[in-house]
């Protein structure tokens, strides 16, 4: 096989970020060679790629994109992302460059989608004062309420959100979404609506997941407006993006009772400063976006590679192609 007639396929994050065994790695790039004898796989981390080496490159698997991309890499076709979200990537134009862009949303839906049902579980079963009379020594009862019965609001109603709907409804709760697109059916929501319909649906939730992609649309949804929507004492998590979320209509919302708590697994700016005012807001449960689970994550992303590579090869549509009108 020459350069002339190889895919060059770039796997370009740390190697870090993949935590699984050695072997369990080398056999899923394995797997990619074998989809086509014209395929080759190298390593080009963030720190250690070279102009030279991105110029070699068809497709790009990672989570970042050199600044001038027709000029550092001017064979690139096709970048399939190692995250959901690609808001980040779209600035670069890449539909102008004649460059396809995939995400990997879905490939660690479950893993997310039990941590926040479980912030969801831990806010109406008391779990962090009862955390702390343990730490304290004070064998003082706090008593739970039952989630059965209730009503979680879901925020986007993709691969998450349907993983949470899906866990809420096994609890014997009622679950209502909101997704752009009310009119198709949702098996897993009681009652669904449309953005316009956003502020109706908060107000008869006792909690609410927020699971959405970042777009025009979505950024700054979670308002001043939309906190005060809210039943009094209602609890809040985000496993979407932080954009969503007017971080000081949040903290605001917490200070004063309207919610009765929060959990956030991401945030507009991260790292999360360490001068931050959620650090100190009350009753909120911060996480360093890490709601995922990594092994899972990878093991995902090249199950879902190699499928979107046969394609690719095949001149179809990809696996969560990104259309840049809409941002996903």
């Amino acid at each position: 096989m020459t350069e002339r007639t190889a895919l060059v396929v770039g796997l370009a994050y740390p190697p870090s970020w993949d935590q699984r065994a050695a072997d369990v790695i080398e056999r899923d790039i394995a797997a990619l060679r074998a989809v086509d004898s014209r395929v080759n796989v190298v390593r080009c981390p963030p720190g250690a790629t070279t102009l030279a080496a991105l110029a070699r490159l068809d497709i790009l698997v990672g989570l970042r994109l050199p600044p001038d991309v027709p000029r550092a890499a001017p064979r690139l076709r096709w970048v399939q992302a190692i995250g959901a979200g690609v808001g980040h990537l779209l600035p670069a134009d890449l539909d102008a460059c004649g460059i396809r862009l995939s995400t990997a949303s879905g490939v660690n839906a479950v893993p997310v989608a039990e941590f926040a049902f479980a912030r969801v579980l831990g806010h109406f079963k008391r779990f962090a004062e009862l955390d702390r009379a343990q730490r304290e020594h004070r064998w003082t009862p706090y008593y739970g309420e039952p989630l059965a019965g209730r009503t979680l609001g879901v925020l986007g109603l993709g691969a998450i959100g349907t993983e949470v709907a899906v866990r809420a409804r096994a609890f014997g709760m009622r679950v209502s979404a909101m997704r752009r697109s009310a009119g198709r059916p949702a098996p897993h929501a009681d009652t669904l609506y449309g953005p316009d319909g956003l502020r109706s649906m908060l107000a008869e939730c006792d909690a609410v997941v927020a699971a959405l992609p970042e777009t025009p649309q979505t950024v700054d949804m979670m308002d001043k407006a939309a906190f005060a929507a809210m039943p009094a004492g209602a609890f809040f998590c985000n496993v979407g993006r932080g954009s969503c979320v007017v971080e000081e209509a949040m903290v605001e919302a917490l200070r004063s009772g309207r919610l009765g708590g929060a959990a956030i697994d991401v945030a507009r700016l991260e790292p999360l400063p360490a001068a931050s005012p959620l650090w100190h807001a009350p009753n909120l449960a911060i996480s360093a976006h890490s709601a995922s689970a990594a092994g899972a994550h990878f093991a995902g992303v090249f199950r879902l590679l190699r499928e979107n590579l046969v394609r690719y090869l095949a001149g179809e549509a990809l696996i969560n192609e990104v259309y840049t009108t809409i941002g996903y």
